[in-house]
């Protein structure tokens, strides 16, 4: 068996008693079960870690269950927040129906609400750009989203 074989059967048995350590010793990889986009960031693990310590310092990114219940909202109130159904009615759009749309934030969002106020329904795409922060691009993604009544 010459070098390049040798290298290559050693690669082998690295991999297969790697893969045997992580499959079978008592410890995991932790897993995130839920995820919500918006909130805190859940994670629940099966194998208890340690609270603190040498290696393990607390984290601000990560929060325990009992922390992000207590934002006041229970799970099933964080799970029945409104679903927004695509293409949007742009003239009789909420706040939170238009930032569902593809490009369009908060801020973007109340534009369109103060700019539909002031000026009247949206007709066509041409009355959508006259929203401060609307161009060409940003427009040709709206009106994939968008229904003008």
């Amino acid at each position: 068996m010459n070098a390049p074989e040798r290298n290559v059967v050693r690669l082998a048995l690295c991999l297969l008693v790697l893969g045997v350590v992580v499959r079978f010793l008592p410890w995991g990889l932790p897993s995130i079960e839920s995820f919500e986009v918006g909130e805190a960031l859940v994670v629940e693990n099966t194998v208890p870690l340690p609270v603190e310590g040498p290696l393990l310092a607390p984290s601000d990114n990560l929060v325990s269950k009992s922390d992000a219940k207590s934002d006041g909202r229970t799970k099933k109130e964080r799970k029945s927040a409104k679903k927004v159904n695509l293409p949007v009615h742009i003239n009789s759009a909420s706040l939170e129906e238009l930032c569902a749309l593809n490009g369009v934030g908060p801020k973007l969002a109340e534009k369109i609400l103060a700019t539909r106020n002031a000026l009247g329904p949206f007709k066509t795409g041409e009355d959508l750009q006259k929203v401060p922060g609307i161009g060409k691009k940003k427009l040709e993604k709206l009106l994939l989203g968008v229904i003008f009544d």
